[in-house]
């Protein structure tokens, strides 16, 4: 078993480079530049006379410098998964960047301080890089996120803190050993493993406890369908589960935002956010979990009714196919009675196919957490995922979907383990990968 689980585990390597391969190949294929919907489009060239259309031709081509753009595919893409993997980093970058900071600080003039200070959206970022395209692209990418503010005359000793773009595996005062570098959000420039672990727990939370509720409602129910076999009660927990199972996640989520947090109806749940926005600190935890809660009823029981419906239909053929074989009719005969033939012999065999499901439930979800965060405005993974494909924000949707074939492949082997724990005739000795 060991041997087969690090089989596995090794064959996620080249599994997560052809899925980066494919995503990335997609993502520069599918229409739309990143630099125009960064400038708003403006480089079309309608209505603007020939001078502003040089310049706006000479933005466009230092901004595709700057976030990495002009160099070919592969490079691109080579750089990206070197970047992932390890990277050594000299600590003495860090003072470069706040020397250049700085230097930049010293050629911005009051003017364009003061047009920081009075733009907004694309129309700041835009001319921040022109600001920054005064220096060197390598400088370029030295710059600290503080960068931004110490253009508008904001410097403290909090803009000289190292930043970093991954996760630190060791650092010593000359270098230091970075992973999971997946760049800067072309949105904003702030790492993208920062942006994507201060939504993860929100999107893991929606998961997870969807998928308990789903095997804790699907599988007493699937049971007690198979006991109860052509009865009116069985066929009509059939017929509503075949409707759940066949009802779109979106239209069901939109269902629950009309009926129940709309005053004309039932203004029971509040219809978008993850908590209150009158929390403060003088709540209890117990407020603050009643009122997290309450905002996440709705999201999580979109989440949830597909799955148990699924599993329960699931587990209902499971058992009628395990009822029929000859050990049970030995069980009866042998006197036991009815509830230990069905929980202690009948159960665990029919739990097989149920253990195989989740292999494929929680991709479900996570893929279908993009439905249900953009549809209840809840700030997780999947909002994040819907937001940057819209925007063409490489780097973050390339993490996102690094991230989410990581916990595809590792809710597989999870699936593989647990089918050993249920039914230990599986040998995975001579099992060839």
């Amino acid at each position: 078993m060991i041997n087969y689980a690090i089989q596995r585990v090794l064959l996620f390597i080249p599994t997560l480079i052809g899925i980066t391969i494919i995503t990335f190949s997609i993502m520069h294929i599918a229409p739309g530049d990143p630099v125009d919907l960064f400038i708003g489009g403006l480089s079309g060239g309608d209505g603007i006379n020939a001078d502003e259309q040089a310049d706006l031709k000479k933005t466009r081509e230092d901004l595709r410098r700057q976030l990495g753009l002009d160099q070919p595919l592969y490079i691109q893409y080579l750089t990206w998964l070197s970047n992932l993997v390890l990277r050594i980093e000299s600590v003495n970058t860090f003072d470069r960047s706040a020397m250049i900071a700085d230097r930049l600080f010293d050629q911005v003039t009051e003017e364009e301080r003061s047009r920081l200070e009075d733009l907004e959206g694309s129309d700041r970022k835009k001319l921040f890089f022109e600001i920054a395209s005064r220096i060197s692209p390598s400088d370029i990418e030295l710059l600290t996120d503080s960068a931004f503010w110490r253009l508008k005359g904001i410097r403290t000793e909090n803009n000289y803190r190292p930043q970093t773009s991954g996760l630190v595996l060791y650092e010593s005062e000359f270098y230091r050993a970075i992973t999971l570098n997946f760049g800067r959000s072309f949105k904003d420039q702030q790492a993208v493993i920062d942006r994507i672990l201060e939504r993860m727990p929100i999107t893991l939370e929606i998961n997870f406890v969807a998928l308990i509720i789903a095997y804790l409602i699907g599988i007493p129910l699937g049971i007690y369908q198979s006991v109860k076999q052509n009865t009116g009660t069985d066929r009509t927990l059939t017929v509503g589960t075949f409707a759940l199972w066949s009802m779109p996640t979106f239209w069901v989520g939109m269902l629950l935002i009309i009926f129940f947090c709309n005053r004309e109806f039932f203004y029971w749940f509040p219809a978008s956010g993850v908590q209150s926005l009158r929390v403060d600190d003088s709540w209890g935890w117990f407020a603050v979990f009643s009122d997290h809660a309450h905002h996440m009823a709705l999201p999580i029981l979109a989440s949830t009714y597909s799955s148990f419906a699924g599993i329960s239909r699931y587990m209902r053929t499971s058992m009628l196919e395990n009822l029929r074989l000859d050990y049970v009719r030995t069980a009866r005969a042998k006197g036991l009675q009815e509830h230990l033939v069905i929980l202690r012999h009948v159960l665990r065999n029919s739990l097989i196919p149920i253990v195989t499901l989740f292999a494929y439930l929680l991709p479900g979800l996570i893929a279908g957490s993009i439905f249900i965060e953009t549809i209840f405005t809840i700030p997780g993974m999947g909002f994040l995922a819907f937001e940057s494909t819209l925007i063409r924000d490489y780097p973050m949707v390339m993490a996102l979907f690094f991230i989410g074939s990581v916990l595809s492949l590792v809710s597989i082997l999870i699936a593989d383990i647990l089918l050993k724990v249920v039914d230990p005739r599986i040998d995975f000795s001579s099992a060839s990968i």
